[in-house]
C-alpha cells in the first residue's frame, strides 16, 4: 500500500511580540501567527484547565496555525482512517529529545497526549524531571467525504522563549526536524465483481499493484490428501442487485459455515480476479502470492440475510499467519496465531418486515473474538486488533446464539475492507517552526521632498543651494557630466524619513540611516534629455545616477544624513521631462528604485533593517525654452524679394531646440477681386519648418511637379526667411467664337463688353473706302466642329498664303459685339466701333482642326503695336503698324495620329522677331511673349513656304484666343506662429506677420497690420 504525504506550508510561530504574518526578508518562512484567542475553545480549555497554563505569553507573541500543513493521500481505492504523532523511529513520544532548548539552555523533551497532541517539557529548576511546559503542538485532521485525503492543520503554542543560535540573524528559525513524525492508516475496500461462476475452492481479489485478499471456505479440501473440492467447503458467487457477493456451499453462509479471508500482496495476476477462471479457482496451487499484509483493522459488509430482516449472528476471529501460498495454503489455516480484537463499530441499515426490525449489537468475548447479533441486509461491521493481523475467519453462529427462531438464518458477504497499520509515516518536525525575536527596524517617509531646478541659478520654488556643506557631500563623485555647468545642489532641512517603529529591545543599541538601490543598475525611471536611461548605483554612502551604464557619466547623486534622515541632491546633467504643457514640471526617481534604509543594532549584535522607497521625494524641476518677440517682415511682390529675421529662441538646459510652424494660413488668395485672382495652397514640409504656397496647376490638391510656387517660409538656424518666388500673375482673358453670325463676313468682334475685346479680320480684307464687294477680298467664315466654334478665312479653314489680323481693343459698341453683331452689320467696316487698343505682353491661340487632321501645318505669328483706328479707317490702319519682336513661346501638343503618322510641333523665332511654328495638328496651342507690349497680331498659314514636302495644301482653323494682362497686385498679409521645443518636449510659441507689398498703385512700402521696426 502506498499512503503519500505532501508537505505544504509550515506552521511558523514568530516569538516577536505581536502577530507576525507573511514573508520576512530575513528568512525562508512565511509567518503564520494568529491570535491566541482564535484557537478552538476546546484547545484553550485543555491548555488552561487541563494543563493549568497561563495564557499571557502566547497572547503576547501569538500562536501559529497552518491549515493543511500536511496533505495525506490514501492509496488508490483505499480510505484513510486517521493520523497520529510518533517519534522519529515510529514509536511513542515519551520523553524524546526535541533538539530544541529554552533560551537559558534547558533541553526540551517531547511527550504525546493522545493522537493529536505533543507537549514539549523541560526541567525548569534543575533538580531532575520535567516540570514546565515550553510549547504544545496540536493537530486537526480534516478528512474529505470519500476519506481519500486528509488535510492536517498544525497549531503551535509557545510559553517560553526558545533558543536560536544564529546571533547574526535576529529572525532565524528552529524546527523539530526528524524528532517528530506523522503516521497514517487507511482502509482498502474489495469488491467481488468478475469472479468466476460455479463452485470454487478459492478466489483472490484486489489490485495487482497493491493488496489482495484470498477467500476460502472455513473447511476446504486439502488437495494434498486428494478428493473432490465439493466434498468440503466451496465458494459460490451471486449477483443481488448491483452487488456481487459470495457464500459458502451456496449463495449464502449457513449456520456452522464460514470463510477465511487472508490479506496478501504480490499475487500472480493470472490467478487474480477477473483473470482467474473457474478451473484455475479449483486448484490450491494457484493460490499464488508473495507476502502477507498486516493490518490493524478490517471490515465486512452483509449483502443479504435470509430472511432479509435477519437476524443473523456472526463470529469474527483474527489471526496472524506466515506466508504459505500454493499447495501449503490449506494446511496453514490451522496453525495461526490468534490476535485479539479490541474495538469495533457497527453501521446499521434499517430493514423492516411489517413492524419487525433488528438493530445489530456486538461484544468481544473472553478470547478476543467479536460476536455480532441482530445483523440484517446491508449492515457493516468494523474492528480493530491489539496487534496487526493478516487473516480473519467470519462464521455464521446463528444456531448457537441462544436466540430462538433464527437457527437457520443465513447471510452472504458483499464487501470487505482492511485498515493498514501506522507503518506509513513521514517526518513533519520541519513543519513546526519557531522564529527568533530580535531588534525591530521601522522607517517612515514623511512629507518633505528635495527638489532641484535645473534652470541656472538658485530658484526660489525649489530647494536649490550653494552651501559648501552640501557640495562637499558629493566631492567623491567621479566622472560627472558637464551638461549642467556648474552643477546644482539642493537640500531640504526637514528629514525625508524617520525611524518611527524602530526598537532596539532590552539590549539597547543604535539606529542609523543609509541609502540603497533596489538592485545595482536599476533604472531610475529618469532619462537624460536625449533619452538615455539613467541607472542607479550605490557608491560609498551615496547613490549615483549614471548615464547608460556603470561606466557612464554621473547625471545626479543623492546623499542622506545617517542621524537625521535629511536628504541632499547634486545634479550634473539635464533630464527629460514628459510634461510638454508645463515648462516647469517636475520628475522624480521611481519610488522603489531609491531606498532609505534604517539599521537597528541591539546590544548582543543582532541587527534589524528596514527600508522604504524615497524616489518620489527626490525631484528635478524642468528648465523650459523661450521664444520671441519675433519681428514682422516686409517683402515686395516681386520674384527674388526676401526677408530674414531672428526667432529670438532660448532653449535653456534641455538643448538642443527645434522649431516648427504651428499656425499658418491653409490657403492664400492673391489678387483678390481681380481677373487674375488665384488661390494658393499650403504645403508644410521638413518637419513643419518649411511652408510653401503654390498654385495647384493640375488640380490634384497636393504639391506636385508642375505646380507653381509663389511664396516660401523657412525656419533655419534660429531665424525665419520669407522668399517671394513669382511675380504677380497676369490676368488671363480667353475668347471663344460662339454666337458669331454665319456666312462670309468682313470682320467680327468678340469679348466681354466690360473688359477687353478682340477684332478679327482677314489678312487682305476689302477697304470699303475704295468700294467693291467684301467677297472679292478676304472674308471670315464661322464653323462648328464638335463643341468648338472656330473661324477660317475665305472658307472654314485658313489656307496657305492666308491669314487673319486679331486686334486687342476696349470700349466696343455692344451693338456690334458678338452675339449682338448680325451678318449684315459684320459686313460694314464702319461697325468696327471701339474706343482704345489694349496692350499685352502675352497671347495665345488654339488650333481647332487641321486638314489633314494629323497636320502638319506651319504657321507664322507677327506682333504689332498700332494706334486706335476704329470705323472706316480700320482697314487702312492694318498697313502702318509698328512691329514688336516675339521673345519667347510655349507649345502645348495634342497628339493626333493617323496610323503611325503623328507630328510634334516645333517653333523658332526668326531674325525679324516673328514666331514660326511647324508640325501643328488639331488641338495644339501656341503661346508667345513679346519684348514690349503689343495690341495686334497676324496669324498666317505658310505651309506652302516652309520647305517641307507634302504639306503645301494643308490648312487649319482657329478655335480659341487668349491674352495675359499684367495688373496691379494688392498688398497681402500672412500671419504665422512658430513654436520652439526643447529636448524634453517643453514648448513656447510666438507669432509674427509677413507683409507682401503690392505692385502698381499698391506699391508703397507698407502693409496694414505689419509692424516694421
Amino acid at each position: 500500500m502506498a499512503i503519500t504525504f505532501t508537505l505544504n506550508g509550515q506552521a511558523v510561530n514568530d516569538q516577536t511580540t505581536g502577530l507576525q504574518t507573511g514573508d520576512n526578508i530575513d528568512d525562508a518562512f512565511t509567518d503564520t501567527d494568529v491570535a491566541y484567542s482564535s484557537l478552538p475553545a476546546s484547545v484553550r480549555t485543555y491548555l488552561e484547565a487541563t494543563l493549568g497554563l497561563n495564557s499571557a505569553f502566547p497572547t503576547s507573541v501569538g500562536v501559529a496555525t497552518k491549515t493543511n500543513s500536511v496533505t495525506v493521500n490514501a492509496t488508490a481505492g483505499s480510505q484513510l482512517t486517521g493520523t497520529t504523532f510518533t517519534d522519529g523511529s515510529g514509536g511513542a513520544l515519551n520523553g524524546d529529545d526535541s533538539g530544541l532548548n529554552t533560551v537559558d539552555g534547558k533541553d526540551i523533551l517531547l511527550f504525546a497526549d493522545g493522537n493529536d497532541t505533543v507537549i514539549g517539557k523541560y526541567d525548569s529548576d534543575g533538580i531532575g524531571g520535567v516540570d514546565t511546559v515550553a510549547f504544545v503542538i496540536f493537530k486537526q485532521d480534516v478528512i474529505n467525504a470519500g476519506a481519500t485525503s486528509d488535510q492536517v492543520t498544525f497549531h503551535i503554542v509557545t510559553y517560553v522563549p526558545i533558543f536560536h543560535n544564529g546571533s547574526t540573524n535576529p529572525d532565524d528559525a528552529v524546527d523539530l526536524g526528524n524528532t517528530l513524525k506523522l503516521a497514517a492508516s487507511e482502509t482498502l475496500n474489495f469488491g467481488f465483481a468478475g469472479a468466476p461462476s460455479g463452485s470454487n475452492l478459492f478466489m483472490t481479489f484486489g489490485d495487482p499493484n497493491s493488496t489482495q485478499i484470498v477467500v476460502i471456505g472455513k473447511d476446504p479440501l486439502n488437495q494434498s490428501n486428494g478428493g473432490n473440492i465439493t466434498t468440503k467447503d466451496v465458494l459460490n458467487i451471486s449477483q443481488a442487485g448491483s452487488t456481487t457477493s459470495f457464500g459458502v456451499n451456496g449463495n449464502q453462509i449457513n449456520p456452522d459455515e464460514g470463510a477465511f479471508i487472508t490479506y496478501v500482496s504480490g499475487t500472480n495476476t493470472n490467478f487474480l480476479v477477473p483473470n482467474l477462471d473457474q478451473n484455475e479457482a479449483d486448484v490450491e496451487a494457484n493460490i499464488a502470492f508473495q507476502n502477507v499484509v498486516n493490518a490493524t483493522g478490517a471490515s465486512f459488509t452483509v449483502n443479504q440475510t435470509n430472511p432479509g430482516v435477519g437476524p443473523v449472528t456472526v463470529k469474527i476471529s483474527a489471526f496472524s499467519t506466515a506466508a504459505e501460498p500454493g499447495a501449503g495454503f490449506v494446511d496453514g489455516l490451522t496453525n495461526d496465531t490468534h490476535v485479539a480484537i479490541t474495538s469495533f463499530s457497527l453501521t446499521n441499515v434499517v430493514v423492516k418486515t411489517g413492524n419487525t426490525q433488528f438493530t445489530p449489537e456486538a461484544s468481544i468475548d473472553a478470547d478476543g473474538n467479536l460476536i455480532i447479533t441482530g445483523l440484517s441486509s446491508g449492515d457493516k461491521v468494523e474492528w480493530t486488533t491489539s496487534a496487526t493481523h493478516n487473516r480473519v475467519l467470519i462464521e455464521n453462529i446463528s444456531n448457537a446464539d441462544g436466540a430462538a427462531g433464527n437457527d437457520n438464518n443465513t447471510f452472504d458477504i458483499g464487501g470487505f475492507g482492511i485498515v493498514t497499520s501506522s507503518g506509513a509515516s513521514e517526518f513533519v518536525g520541519q513543519q513546526i517552526v519557531i522564529e527568533d525575536d530580535g531588534p525591530t527596524a521601522g522607517i517612515v517617509q514623511g512629507a518633505p521632498t528635495v527638489a532641484h531646478d535645473e534652470t541656472a541659478g538658485n530658484q526660489g520654488d525649489a530647494d536649490d543651494t550653494t552651501a559648501a556643506g552640501v557640495a562637499v557631500l558629493f566631492a567623491g563623485v567621479s566622472n560627472v557630466s558637464t551638461d549642467l555647468s556648474p552643477a546644482g545642489y539642493a537640500q531640504d532641512a526637514s528629514p525625508v524619513v524617520s525611524s518611527t517603529g524602530s526598537s532596539t529591545g532590552t539590549d539597547g543599541g543604535t539606529t542609523a540611516f543609509s541609502l540603497a538601490v533596489s538592485v545595482a543598475g536599476v533604472d531610475s525611471g529618469l532619462d537624460t534629455t536625449n533619452g538615455t536611461s539613467i541607472l542607479l548605483f550605490k557608491e560609498g554612502d551615496l547613490v549615483v545616477g549614471r548615464i547608460g551604464s556603470a561606466a557612464g557619466a554621473a547625471a545626479f547623486a543623492v546623499a542622506i544624513n545617517s542621524t537625521s534622515g535629511v536628504v541632499s541632491v547634486a545634479q550634473y546633467a539635464s533630464l527629460k521631462h514628459p510634461g510638454t504643457a508645463n515648462p516647469d514640471d517636475s520628475v522624480s526617481i521611481t519610488d522603489g528604485a531609491l531606498l532609505a534604509v534604517v539599521t537597528v543594532t541591539d546590544g548582543d549584535g543582532d541587527t534589524a533593517t528596514n527600508s522604504t522607497g524615497i524616489g518620489d521625494a527626490v525631484q528635478f524641476q524642468d528648465d523650459g525654452p523661450a521664444i520671441g518677440l519675433i519681428s514682422d517682415g516686409l517683402v515686395d511682390f516681386a520674384a527674388g524679394s526676401t526677408v530674414t529675421k531672428t526667432l529670438s529662441g532660448v532653449v535653456g538646459a534641455d538643448d538642443p531646440a527645434t522649431y516648427s510652424i504651428t499656425a499658418s494660413p491653409a490657403t492664400l488668395t492673391i489678387l483678390d477681386g481681380t481677373s487674375s485672382q488665384v488661390t494658393l495652397l499650403r504645403d508644410l514640409t521638413n518637419s513643419n519648418t518649411v511652408a510653401t504656397y503654390f498654385k495647384d496647376v493640375d488640380g490634384s490638391g497636393t504639391h506636385t511637379a508642375g505646380d507653381i510656387d509663389f511664396f516660401k517660409l523657412t525656419l533655419s538656424g534660429g531665424n525665419y526667411t520669407f522668399d517671394v518666388l513669382q511675380n504677380p500673375p497676369p490676368a488671363d482673358l480667353n475668347f471663344s467664337f460662339a454666337g458669331a453670325p454665319s456666312g462670309s463676313n468682313l470682320f467680327m468682334t468678340f469679348g466681354d463688353p466690360n473688359s477687353t475685346q478682340i477684332v478679327v479680320i482677314g489678312e487682305d480684307p476689302l477697304n470699303q473706302s475704295n468700294g467693291g464687294n467684301i467677297t472679292t477680298k478676304d472674308v471670315l467664315n464661322i464653323s462648328q466642329a464638335g463643341s468648338t466654334t472656330s473661324f477660317g478665312v475665305n472658307g472654314n479653314q485658313i489656307n496657305p498664303d492666308e491669314g487673319a489680323f486679331i486686334t486687342y481693343v476696349t470700349g466696343t459698341n455692344t451693338n456690334f459685339l458678338v452675339p449682338n453683331l448680325d451678318q449684315n452689320e459684320a459686313d460694314v467696316e464702319a461697325n468696327i466701333a471701339f474706343q482704345n487698343v489694349f496692350n499685352a505682353n502675352k497671347a495665345s491661340f488654339t488650333v481647332n482642326q487641321t486638314n489633314p487632321g494629323v497636320g502638319p501645318v506651319t504657321v507664322k505669328i507677327s506682333a504689332f503695336s498700332t494706334a486706335a483706328e476704329p470705323g472706316a479707317g480700320f482697314v487702312d490702319g492694318l498697313t502702318n503698324d509698328t512691329h514688336v519682336a516675339i521673345t519667347s513661346f510655349s507649345l502645348t501638343n495634342v497628339v493626333v495620329k493617323t496610323g503611325n503618322t503623328q507630328f510634334t510641333p516645333e517653333a523658332s523665332i526668326d531674325a525679324d522677331g516673328n514666331l514660326i511654328i511647324t508640325g501643328l495638328s488639331s488641338g495644339d496651342k501656341v503661346e508667345w511673349t513679346t519684348s514690349a507690349t503689343h495690341d495686334r497680331v497676324l496669324i498666317e498659314n505658310i505651309s506652302n513656304a516652309d520647305g517641307i514636302a507634302g504639306n503645301d495644301n494643308n490648312t487649319f482653323d482657329i478655335g480659341g484666343f487668349g491674352l495675359s494682362q499684367t495688373q496691379p497686385a494688392p498688398d497681402e498679409k500672412l500671419e504665422f506662429t512658430v513654436q520652439i521645443t526643447d529636448a524634453d518636449g517643453d514648448t513656447a510659441s510666438d507669432s509674427f506677420s509677413i507683409g507682401i507689398d503690392g505692385t502698381g498703385i499698391f506699391d508703397d512700402n507698407h502693409v496694414d497690420g505689419v509692424v516694421i521696426a
